[in-house]
């Protein structure tokens, strides 16, 4: 009997874990975690056209909603020093780009990198956010 309500409990609470990741607007976390080289740190990125491109810079704001990114596709030219800035605009996101060790888990948290490989590298949600979670990816192009 104690058996079955452990097993009943640790149930309950893995749900309850996963559907808090989309379960609402995170907009209180203003907390940044920036990678400064190491590319050891969180990064989320979509291109919303407020890029700013200058001296081989790019600054891209990434906004997440249930269960998409604004945007499929963020293009970038090899070498440029890149800046993500994750924003939810609805539920709780990351967002990763596995090839460059990018992982932004917090909403408004930043992270920095050097596109030194050229070619698609897949980017994905890296916060279990409910149904449309495998949904949510897109490609960083680097030309």
């Amino acid at each position: 009997m104690k058996l079955r309500l452990l097993v009943i409990t640790a149930v309950l609470a893995m749900a309850a874990f996963g559907l808090a990741g989309c379960g609402g607007k995170d907009n209180d976390n203003t907390g940044n975690n920036t990678n400064n080289g190491a590319n050891s740190g969180n990064n989320t990125g979509t291109n919303t056209g407020s890029n700013n491109s200058s001296g081989g810079g790019k600054t891209i704001t990434v906004k997440a909603s249930n269960f998409k990114f604004d945007q499929e596709e963020i293009h970038v030219k090899q070498g440029d020093k890149v800046k993500i800035t994750l924003q939810d605009e609805e539920g709780v996101h990351g967002f990763a780009i596995d090839d460059f060790k990018v992982d932004i888990q917090e909403n408004n948290g930043t992270a920095e990198f050097t596109a030194d490989k050229a070619g698609e590298h897949p980017f994905h949600c890296s916060i279990m956010c409910g149904s449309g979670h495998a949904k949510m990816v897109g490609k960083l192009i680097v030309d």
